[in-house]
């Protein structure tokens, strides 16, 4: 699991190098170093009893990817798009913060700063999205799993009367979360678009282990998919400026031509 983020991440580090003129790095090596280290050492105490390393190498990580997401150049990517994109990361660490805490009446706390941080997200998303074909048919796998996902849960969370309450919260969220892949997708940012469905994959499994079924490993794999998921939302804003380049380089040489 470990070996697959950081594939991932040398991907991103790849790509990063063509995100800037003159052969600068938008994202700093040492802040994916330490994104690394301490979302790898969180991986690896989830199984130990200690409630101060989980507080520690939980919001670590996350605090770093929201530097990572803030010390991008304004001029690397629209302001609003990386305004929103960090609101939804602090929103995010604020839920991260909320399910940290011992008592289960926490969680819907810890839902609904997570449901505003997709929120923000989506708003991102929406400012920049650009139809094709293939990116309005990718409406019907998430419409067709956010369904099957949802029927899945009612069952489990209506018939137990501790978590009966919570279904209309998650239901909300369901929908909500599944606004934001879509829309991440349509945007045609590659990072924003795996991000947001490793955002899915993530949640889905955290849903099912808490709701359902117990899921083998649970803990290592729904925090490695969401560390993965917000690095590279965060990344996306230096993903976003590269898009816009590329588009506003091809405009220019057919206007030469």
């Amino acid at each position: 699991m470990v070996l697959g983020i950081l594939d991932i991440l040398v991907e991103i580090r790849l790509a990063s190098k063509e995100l800037r003129d003159g052969g600068g790095i938008v994202l700093s090596k040492w802040l994916i170093a330490l994104i690394i280290v301490t979302g790898s050492v969180h991986l690896a105490t989830l199984s130990l009893d200690s409630e101060l390393l989980h507080w520690i190498f939980k919001l670590v990580p996350m605090i770093l990817i929201i530097v990572l997401a803030v010390s991008t150049p304004k001029s690397e990517a629209p302001i609003t798009y990386k305004g929103l994109i960090v609101t939804g990361l602090v929103f995010s660490i604020g839920g991260d913060t909320f399910l940290l805490m011992p008592d289960d009446e926490w969680f819907t706390f810890g839902l609904a700063s997570f449901l505003i941080g997709h929120v923000f997200y989506t708003i991102a998303m929406l400012k920049h999205m650009k139809a094709s074909w293939l990116t309005r048919l990718s409406v019907i796998p998430i419409v067709t799993y956010s369904f099957v996902l949802g029927s899945q849960l009612h069952g489990y969370i209506i018939e137990d009367s501790n978590n009966s309450g919570l279904w209309i919260p998650v239901l909300v969220y369901i929908i909500v979360i599944a606004a934001m892949c879509w829309t991440a997708i349509m945007s045609g940012n590659v990072l924003a678009g795996i991000g947001a469905a490793l955002f899915v994959v993530s949640d889905s499994i955290l849903a099912w282990n808490k709701f359902a079924t117990p899921v083998a490993n649970s803990g290592i794999w729904i925090m490695a998919t969401y560390f993965s998921a917000q690095l590279l939302i965060a990344a996306s804003i230096a993903g976003f400026s590269f898009h816009i380049r590329q588009v506003s380089g091809n405009v220019g040489k057919a206007r030469t031509m």
